[in-house]
């Protein structure tokens, strides 16, 4: 399957823009000097003007050859040592330089003469010099259009491409004489074995500038200029009118083909006039056709820059090869500092899976525990509660409750012990209405009738003066302020729900202390946060522990529903949290 590419060759002139525009297979599966290209469209347009704009701006985004007339340019021959494009292009610069040639400010570009397989460690190039403001300006207008101008030539480079054309027909190693013959320039070029090897351009032309109306010169005029501006071109370069073997001729002149005949009596050499369909596709031409087939000389140039794609000389060569170095560098860059980053992260990854895999799973284990284990490693921590006497006698199922009389009520010793550090809120028991505010429910509170004997005396003395011991294990337990009334055939009714870890035998076998044993406090008790190693209380809005002083008296203990105090006559005094202060 062939591969097909279009290519655009404009050829700018001070007196006409020509555009040539073919389809072509790429370079890496044609043969240039081989393949007949096809001529898609053509066009011959004033150097500037709307219809020109118009055609230019109808080229947007395409890739084009530009061939630059009337810019200041050079074509010389150097000898260079071997090595890199920059390398040599520095050395034959250097070169010019010497021989007095203008670099400063001008676009340089080489080529290599002798073919690959001759290289040597000296080899001689081809350098091309031209103004940079010049090509500059007379390419502007393509940029604001919009083309790709990827290849700036200058007239005698696009004679060398049209000479590589022509390989297959023409004489290897012979010396060829390229003339292009425009309305204000001519330019010589001095072809050896395809390869360019001297050029001149001449500011004459075909048109007469110093008639009324610009007409074209007589052919015996431009024969005979000719037949002067050659030798003198040949014997600055060194060379001889006698060395050439064959002139070709192009350009924009009418009737070039009547020139071959003065120019071969005066040079003796053959001479062709390239206005012929030589590689053109003749089948399928562009519309006009037949004006294209007049014009075939004129267009040569455009198609030439078009069809010898990439060409030998490019003014914009070292430009690019400098734009496509610092993209490189840029990327490689970029690929460096993504490699870095990556390398980084997959280091910094492998020594986290390392420290991961190396954590004891006992660690693991403790970081989150679930639940059921989390529950148990609390409770282990708890420690074990104190023996405890026999509790007190549930009360009988015929016995009505004091809360409900209705319905009966659950022993007290079957209430479920609280959690480590929990606020413990006491559940108040529900009486009748009396006098005074409710009292809160108390771990033990004996409610006694008003008939009832008054406990021995060996039992008030021992609640009175209680141990150190009993003081620090147990706190006394608290009664109601207010005595409820009971029918008198009803006992007494005790309700005892002795706290996990303290004794209660004492309590239980012989009752509670009498309600006058231990005073009140005048104070405000809030809460209480009690755990075997934190007892605090919240007493008038302040937090406190025991050995503080609060209204003048000490803190003695604070068990999980009461505060102990001792005032300053010694008297054992009790703040529970359903007390206001007495």
């Amino acid at each position: 399957m062939r591969v097909s590419a279009t290519q655009v060759g404009i050829e700018l002139s001070p007196d006409a823009c020509r555009i040539v525009e073919i389809e072509a297979a790429p370079f890496w599966a044609r043969r240039p000097w081989s393949v007949p290209t096809r001529v898609r469209a053509f066009a011959v347009l004033p150097p500037s003007g709307p219809d020109t704009e118009a055609k230019l701006a109808s080229l947007k985004n395409r890739r084009a050859a530009v061939i630059v007339w009337g810019a200041a340019s050079d074509h010389r021959q150097v000898i260079v040592d071997a090595g890199s494009y920059e390398s040599m292009r520095a050395e034959a610069i250097r070169a010019l330089d010497a021989v007095g040639v203008e670099t400063r400010g001008a676009w340089v570009d080489i080529a290599p003469v002798s073919r690959a397989s001759e290289r040597k460690s000296r080899r001689p190039v081809i350098a091309v010099v031209a103004a940079a403001a010049e090509l500059t300006s007379a390419v502007q207008p393509l940029y604001n259009a919009g083309i790709r101008v990827d290849t700036i030539v200058t007239p005698a480079v696009a004679l060398g491409s049209l000479a590589r054309l022509r390989r297959n027909i023409s004489t290897p190693n012979a010396l060829e004489l390229y003339v292009a013959l425009e309305e204000r320039a001519t330019c010589l070029a001095l072809v050896r074995g395809r390869v360019l090897m001297a050029s001149q351009t001449r500011d004459w032309g075909f048109i007469n500038e110093f008639g009324a109306d610009l007409q074209p010169r007589s052919r015996d005029e431009i024969v005979t200029w000719l037949t002067v501006a050659i030798p003198e071109f040949l014997a600055a370069i060194g060379a001889a009118a006698a060395d050439i073997t064959q002139i070709c001729l192009s350009g924009a002149l009418p009737e070039l083909r009547s020139m071959t005949a003065p120019l071969m009596e005066r040079f003796d050499v053959e001479v062709e006039p390239l206005d012929s369909l030589f590689r053109i596709n003749a089948e399928q031409l562009p519309e006009p056709a037949d004006e294209f087939r007049e014009r075939g000389a004129e267009l040569r140039l455009a198609w030439a820059a078009a069809a010898d794609w990439p060409p030998s000389l490019n003014m914009l060569r070292a430009r690019q090869r400098q734009a496509s170095k610092t993209r490189l560098a840029r990327g490689a860059v970029a690929a460096g500092v993504v490699a870095g980053l990556l390398v980084g992260w997959r280091v910094q990854q492998s020594a986290s899976w390392r420290r991961t895999a190396s954590r004891p799973a006992a660690t693991t284990a403790r970081a989150a525990p679930p639940p059921a284990a989390s529950s148990a490693s609390a409770s282990a921590r708890v420690p074990p509660p104190a023996p405890t006497a026999p509790k007190a006698p549930a009360i009988a199922s015929n016995a009505p409750a004091v809360a409900n009389r209705t319905a009966p009520t659950a022993p007290a010793a079957a209430a479920p012990t609280p959690p480590p550090l929990a606020v413990r809120t006491p559940t108040p028991i529900t009486a009748p209405p009396p006098a005074s505010p409710a009292p809160t429910a108390r771990r033990e509170a004996v409610v006694p009738r008003t008939d009832a004997p008054a406990p021995p005396e060996r039992d008030r003395a021992r609640a009175a003066a209680p141990s150190a011991q009993a003081a620090s294990q147990e706190p006394p337990r608290a009664t109601a302020r207010e005595p409820v009334r009971l029918p008198p055939a009803q006992p007494p009714v005790r309700f005892a729900a002795p706290a996990v870890g303290q004794p209660t035998a004492r309590t239980a076998s012989r009752g509670a202390p009498p309600s006058d044993a231990v005073l009140g406090f005048d104070a405000v008790l809030g809460t209480i946060l009690y755990s075997p190693d934190r007892k605090l209380a919240i007493i008038d809005g302040r937090i406190v522990a025991p050995g503080d002083e609060i209204r003048g008296a000490r803190i003695v203990d604070i068990t999980a529903t009461s505060v102990l105090l001792r005032d300053d006559q010694g008297r054992l005094r009790r703040l529970t949290l359903a007390s206001k202060g007495r």
